[in-house]
Parts: structure tokens; sequence; C-alpha cells
């Protein structure tokens, strides 16, 4: 008997059970003789088909455990492909970063590049430098050494003209002093031929006699500023706390008893200061005298006395609105016989400013002038300001 398992290959247990079922129809159409054997065909069938039903079960099951253990399987695969996603999204930024991080080292080390340049090109500049320095101090030491023999000269020199200077003031002292004396007799012979003689003398007789009266009176006055000149060498300084006001008043009386004037003189509220009161009033009165006497031209003569503190040091100023003088010619000043008028502008010895300057030098302060031609001058002298003051005021 044909089998018809063979037929069926793509299933295996339709075969199975189309077989058991074959065997069925066949034993109830076969004969007693072959019925035993049908049967023996039918259990063993029958048997392979429960195996096989049992086999399919666990195989039912096991593909449903594999079917389980797929799906978590691709649950974890989209999972590692979205972690994956992450990963390459992290990745790119990180290399993005790394690309900025490698743009910004190499901007870097450009710069440490330029900066180890410019380095190298200061180090340059500093070894130069130190050379420089280095001839420097060589010259320096060299100009010191110049300079300590320079300043021995100076002192020599310093002292030589101070020995010519108290050489010069001792003679200008004995020949102004011995000068008076037959200056004297000039002015009294003048006196007494004028007196004696004076109606026997012509016009032009009198006249000569009035220049030679004139030119000694003028000669007295010179060598007594000469005198006055050279006894400021000498003489000390004596410093005490002296009203300014007060002082300027007391000026003022000497001059006007001496000096016929019309000039407002105006002053007020002036500092006090620290000096010696006698060379002091030495200074105002030649400085009032020489305002009155520059601006005695004008209709109306205004002098103005001031004071101030600035930079520690007391500044006072006499101003006049008189004839003033041209600024190119202000160093000539305070220099002895210098005058900037003649005789017939204005009178003088030209030693009164040289007196002045040196009375402020003794007193360690300074002197200047600024002045307007035509327009009127101002006379500056400072003096150092002493905040403690003495208790003698003078």
């Amino acid at each position: 008997m044909e089998s018809k398992i063979d037929k069926h290959p793509n299933s295996y247990n339709e075969e199975k059970t189309m077989t058991a079922l074959e065997l069925s129809e066949q034993a109830l159409e076969a004969k007693d003789e072959e019925k035993n054997e049908i049967a023996i065909k039918l259990a063993m069938a029958v048997k392979e088909l429960s195996f096989q039903i049992e086999e399919n079960g666990k195989r039912a099951e096991e593909l449903i455990v594999a079917n389980k253990e797929l799906a978590f399987q691709s649950a974890q695969k989209d999972k590692r492909a979205a972690e994956l996603v992450s990963a390459n999204k992290e990745l790119a930024f990180q290399n993005e970063q790394k690309d900025k991080r490698a743009a910004e080292l190499d901007i870097a080390n450009k710069e440490l590049a330029f900066q180890n340049e410019e380095k190298d090109k200061r180090a340059a500049e500093l070894v130069i430098a130190n050379r420089e320095l280095a001839f420097q101090k060589g010259e320096k030491k060299k100009r010191a050494v110049e300079l300590i023999d320079s300043n021995k000269e100076v002192d020599e020199l310093e002292k030589r003209v101070k020995e010519r200077t108290e050489d010069l003031e001792s003679f200008s002292y004995s020949v102004s002093h011995d000068l008076r004396t037959p200056l004297r007799a000039i002015n009294g012979y003048a006196q007494m031929l004028g007196e004696d003689y004076g109606n026997v003398l012509d016009a032009e007789g009198k006249r000569l006699l009035g220049e030679v009266r004139s030119n000694a009176k003028k000669m007295g006055v010179l060598i007594d500023d000469l005198l006055t000149f050279s006894r400021l060498g000498r003489k000390g300084v004596r410093k005490s706390n002296v009203e300014m006001n007060k002082l300027i008043e007391t000026v003022l009386a000497e001059i006007n008893q001496s000096l016929a004037h019309n000039a407002e003189i105006r002053f007020s509220n002036l500092l006090p200061a620290t000096a010696d009161y006698i060379l002091l009033r030495q200074v105002i009165t030649n400085l009032l005298s020489n305002a009155i006497k520059y601006s005695s031209k004008k209709e109306n003569p205004v002098i103005e006395i001031k004071s101030e503190l600035k930079n520690g040091a007391l500044i006072y100023s006499v101003s006049d609105n008189g004839a003033g003088f041209d600024m190119q010619y202000v160093n000539k000043l305070f220099g002895v016989f210098q005058r900037l008028h003649s005789d017939e502008e204005f009178s003088g010895t030209g030693v009164g400013l040289a007196i002045v300057q040196r009375i402020i030098h003794k007193h360690d302060g300074k002197v200047w002038a600024q002045g307007i031609e035509g327009e009127g001058a101002t006379f500056f002298f400072s003096l150092p300001f002493n905040e403690e003051k003495t208790t003698e005021n003078v």
C-alpha cells in the first residue's frame, strides 16, 4: 500500500494526521488478516501524532518566548538606535567644539608666536638699553668727576670774587668817604663865592657857579648812595615782625617832608613781614621815591601798594602809572649805575634799585619788575613767610 505521507512534504503534522485517517479507513476495509498489521501501524501513527502535537505545543511556547524576546530585543534596538542618534549628535557637537577649540588654539598659538617675537624684540631692545645705560653710567661718573673739579674751581672763584667784592666794597667805602671832604669844600667855596662876589659875577658866571653847586650836590647824593650800598655788604640782618601799614605811613611822612608831589598813594591791610626793619624801610623808601619821581609828569599820578601770600612767600608790589619802561631792558634795572632815563628826563644816581635788590637778597627773597613804556611800571619783591611771628613788633 502506497503511503500518502510523502505526497505532502510541506506540512509534517498534516501528513501524520492524514496517515492515521487513511490507516483507519484501511482498517475498516481490510480483511481480518490485515487488521492486526494496520492496527499496529495505527497505534504507532497515533503515538507519533501525539508526540508531534506535544512537540508542536512546546514549539509554540518557545515561539511565544522567542517572539517576546524578539520584541524586547527590537525595543532595546530602538533604544540603542535613539541612544546612538543622541551619541552621534553629541559626537557631532563635540567635534564642532573640538574644531572651535582647534581654531582658538591656532589663534592662541599665533598670538603666542607674536608675543614671543615681541619678547625677543624687547629683549634685544633691553640689551641695547642696558648697554646705553652702562655707557651713560660711565659718562655720568666722568661728568661727576668733572663736576667735582668744576665745583672746586667754582668754590675757588667764589672765594676770589668774595675777596674782590669785599676789597671793592672797602675801596668804594674809602673812596666815597674820602670824597666827601673835598666835595664839602667845593660846595662851601662855591656858596661863599656866590655870597661874597655874586654882585661882581655876570649872568653866565652865576649860571656856571650854580652848575658847580648843583653837580656838587648830585655827587653828594651819589656818594651817600655808594656808602649805603657798600655798608649793606657788611651789615647783618636782624629780623623782627614788621607792621607794613605803619612802615608805609612812616616812609611817606619822611618823603612828604623832603619832596613835594601830588601823587595819590593807595594801600590798606598789607600783610606783616618778618624782616630787618631798617633795611626794609630803605627798600620801601627807594621804591616809593622812584614811583613818585617817574609818575610826576602825569596829570593824575596814582601809586598803589599791595601784598599777597603765594606759594609760601610774601609778595609786595609798588605800581605807578608813570613813564614805565621797555621790558627788553628789564635786566638793566637792578644794576649799579644802570639807568633807562637821562638826567634831563628824571634825575637819579642809578644805585637805588641796586640797593633794593641787595637788601631783598640778604633776606633770601627775590626782586623783579614789569612795565609798559608810557603806561607805568610795577616793582615786586618777595620775602619768606614765617608763620611763627616774633614777639617783637616794629
